[in-house]
C-alpha cells in the first residue's frame, strides 16, 4: 500500500493540507516509511495523475472537488477517504487509517465533501464540470 497526504508543510507530522489540489507538499507513505514530495503541480486533476503514476493506491484528504474526485474514479484503483473538516495532524490522520476510523468516499459521500468545499471556496466554483 502507498498511501498520498496533502500536507501544509515540509517538516516532520505537518498538518493536513485542507485544499487538495493547491498543497504545497504531500506525504507519501509506503511500508511505514513517510516521506514528503514537493507538489509541482497545478490542480487537482494533475496531482491526481502524479500521484497515479508513483503507483499511489490510497489518498487521504480533507477537502477535493469535483474534477479531481472524477479523476480518482477514472482510475479505478485508488481508493479514497476523507480525515474530517477539523485540523488534522499528520500522525493522527495514519492512526485513524490504521484504525479504520475514516470514512472512504463514494458518490454520496463525496456530495457533501464537494458542497462543504464550494461553500468555502466559491471563487473558483465555476470551474467545477458537472457530468
Amino acid at each position: 500500500m502507498k498511501i498520498a497526504i496533502p500536507v501544509k508543510m515540509n517538516k516532520e507530522n505537518p498538518a493536513i493540507a485542507p485544499l487538495f489540489g493547491k498543497a504545497k507538499w504531500f506525504a507519501i507513505v509506503e511500508n511505514n516509511e513517510v516521506s514528503i514530495m514537493t507538489n509541482e503541480n497545478s490542480g487537482g486533476q494533475a496531482v491526481i495523475e502524479w500521484l497515479a503514476n508513483m503507483n499511489v493506491d490510497t489518498i487521504l484528504m480533507q477537502e477535493m472537488g469535483r474534477n479531481p474526485y472524477e479523476k480518482v474514479k477514472s482510475y479505478g484503483n485508488i481508493n479514497l477517504y476523507h480525515v474530517g473538516f477539523e485540523r488534522n495532524l499528520l500522525n493522527d490522520a495514519l492512526e485513524k487509517f490504521k484504525q479504520e476510523l475514516l470514512i472512504k468516499v463514494d458518490d454520496e459521500n463525496m456530495e457533501s465533501i464537494i458542497k462543504h468545499h464550494e461553500k468555502r471556496h466559491p471563487a473558483h466554483e465555476h470551474n467545477h464540470t458537472h457530468a
